[in-house]
């Protein structure tokens, strides 16, 4: 879509059986649609980079005595299950099929904002000439789309994500392309679209009539909860609840809803923080009443200057002026959670596609020419979501006025103004997924979504399958950062998986290197460990836990392949000092054991 865009180690202390260790070393790499609706500054190559030759010793250091939880909605991605009916070998995936161990599916994306369930009709929106179509489904039963979704997802064990329109209007027919012209609005709304409503007001019906007026979206939501009742009490395979997707850019990517006023480019019909807000509200208490244990996510914005302005910039808020509109969000939901009594919005959500890159060209653009400085600049990217030392020299570093240190800024915003709100981001991509590149780095985020308490995160299928070489083969466009997954979710083949409980891990160089530790269930370390150097780096692995390991099972991610392999078993000193040669640019996973 055009806006379309982990710390763990838990305490080895008394743990008995095997120890898991991950280590991710990075190895050099060699069209975007995700379009940034914001001031443009040209990237420049990152100015801390990895050395060319590296160092030639880094030293990790575990704490099995310091924990902390890692989310399992971590390890998404968005449209897990579309890999099959008429769609087959094309969009999202050409062919690709992802990890069976991600654990979250999300249905977003510009389609899911004129979705009627009633009818499954939808509209593409800026992403394809605005036409109304049977894309996601051509049945026309209520809920199909969803519900076939829905139902794969489940069946694979993990949870799901279902987007709730909230723009006003919803697509009533097949018509094809539409008009944008504001002229032309009130016929086109009036023939080819059914007004959306918040809350029914009536009782509920599984099959809606489509020859009235409206669509009603509490109904919607009840038609997926008594279709689905087991989802309702799931710790592991929940449905969550999706406030619409990327509001941010609608009189962009919904001109056909959202025409500018009078056709004029200059006044686009633009959201007002209060009425997002008023609607957020609105469209929050119904899921609510119908759901009430369902977690809400909102707002899925599309871009940093959807966090700050909601899509405004350059304009100020008529209420509000230039103040953060993640602030009035945050304020006003906790104001209606206290007057309703209860919390509306559980889940921060926005869209992440790091706007790091080399020369004019970011590192999601995988047509881009992949030099040394590009590649650079991908590995050093995931550094912007935490790291208060690492300035990408981007536009929204720019912005930040310095390190972005996103998440532990987000969850500042959150403290100050909705304490106990999650975080998510629902859509991200690192670029050039098919090279060890975007392996190294899909990893390293992974890691880092964990470490610093995200709660549910999804790749999205960005990948340019045409570039070179990948020639149209989603096989090849995604092979490394499913391979990165699998580190984290299937290192093994056989579904040997990091924990969920997080240990402190710490390196002795963060520009060249990252490192993750967990214990699994089975009372196993795992650790990741990446190394972003062009050559291999000696690491000294030590661990501080009362247990004695012995042995140390290493599997690799790394250029010769994207599949995860098993290397070696090597020993662990009696000290839990482990010394272990991490190839160039790989991702390696060790389970120790005693």
């Amino acid at each position: 879509m055009r806006a379309a865009i982990v710390r763990l180690v838990e305490a080895l202390a008394g743990a008995a059986g095997p120890i898991v260790f991950v280590v991710t070393l990075v190895v050099e790499a060699g069209c975007s649609d995700h379009m940034p609706v914001a001031p443009r500054y040209t990237p420049s190559a990152v100015a801390e980079r990895s050395q060319a030759s590296g160092p030639s010793a880094v030293t990790f250091s575990i704490n099995a005595a310091t924990t902390y939880p890692i989310s399992r909605f971590i390890y998404g991605m968005n449209f897990v299950t579309d890999i099959g009916g008429p769609y087959a070998g094309r969009s999202p995936w050409y062919g690709a099929t992802p990890p069976a161990g991600v654990t979250l599916n999300r249905m977003g994306g510009n389609r899911m904002t004129a979705y009627n369930w009633e009818n499954n009709f939808s509209n593409a929106g800026s992403d394809y000439n605005y036409e109304n179509d049977n894309y996601l489904d051509q049945s026309t039963a209520p809920g199909h789309a969803v519900g076939s979704r829905v139902s794969a997802t489940l069946a694979r064990g993990a949870a799901m994500i279902v987007t709730v329109p909230m723009l006003g209007y919803v697509a009533a027919d097949e018509a094809g392309p539409l008009d944008i012209r504001d002229a032309d609005r009130a016929r086109r709304l009036a023939t080819h679209f059914k007004v959306s409503v918040p809350s029914k007001g009536a009782p509920f019906t599984l099959t809606p009539s489509t020859s009235d007026a409206h669509v009603y979206q509490d109904e919607f939501v009840n038609w997926v909860k008594t279709t689905f009742p087991s989802a309702v009490s799931s710790a592991t395979q929940p449905i969550f609840y999706e406030l619409d997707n990327e509001p941010d850019d609608w009189q962009l990517t919904h001109q056909e809803i959202q025409s500018d006023y009078g056709d004029n480019p200059n006044t686009p019909r633009i959201q007002t923080y209060n009425g997002y807000i008023d609607t957020t509200i609105l469209y929050a208490r119904a899921i609510k009443k119908v759901t009430p244990k369902a977690l809400v996510f909102g707002p899925a914005v599309a871009t940093y200057t959807g966090v700050l302005t909601l899509g405004r910039y350059p304009t100020p808020d008529p209420a509000y002026g230039t103040r953060s509109f993640f602030d009035v969000y945050l304020d006003r939901l906790n104001t209606a959670g206290a007057r309703y009594g209860r919390r509306l919005v559980d889940v921060l959500d926005l869209h992440w596609y790091s706007a790091a890159g080399a020369g004019s060209n970011e590192i999601t653009n995988d047509y881009a020419t992949q030099s040394a400085a590009m590649v650079r600049a991908r590995l050093q990217a995931p550094r912007s979501l935490w790291d208060p030392s690492y300035d990408e020299r981007s536009w929204v570093s720019s912005t930040t006025g310095g390190p972005i240190k996103l998440l532990p800024r987000l969850q500042s915003e959150i403290a100050a103004h909705y304490p106990g709100t999650k975080l998510a981001i629902t859509e991200y991509y690192y670029g050039r997924a098919g090279d060890i590149s975007g392996g190294v780095a899909e990893a390293d985020v992974l890691g880092i979504f964990g470490k610093y308490g995200v709660f549910a995160a999804a790749l999205w299928p960005q990948a340019g399958v045409w570039a070179a070489p990948y020639g149209g083969s989603g096989a090849k466009a995604y092979a490394y950062a499913f391979g990165a997954f699998d580190m984290f979710v299937n290192y093994d083949g056989a579904g040997g998986r990091f924990g969920d409980v997080g240990m402190a891990a710490s390196t002795s160089d963060s520009v060249n290197t990252s490192v993750y530790a967990s214990r699994d269930p089975a009372g196993r370390i795992v650790v990741v460990a990446i190394n972003k150097n062009t050559s291999p780096t000696l690491a000294t692995i030590r661990v501080a836990a009362s247990a004695i390991l012995r042995t140390a099972q290493v599997y690799r991610l790394t250029r010769v392949s994207p599949n995860p392999t098993r290397e070696a078993t090597l020993p662990v000193s009696s000290q839990n000092t482990l010394s272990y040669s991490m190839p160039a640019m790989s991702v390696s996973t060790l389970v120790l054991s005693n």
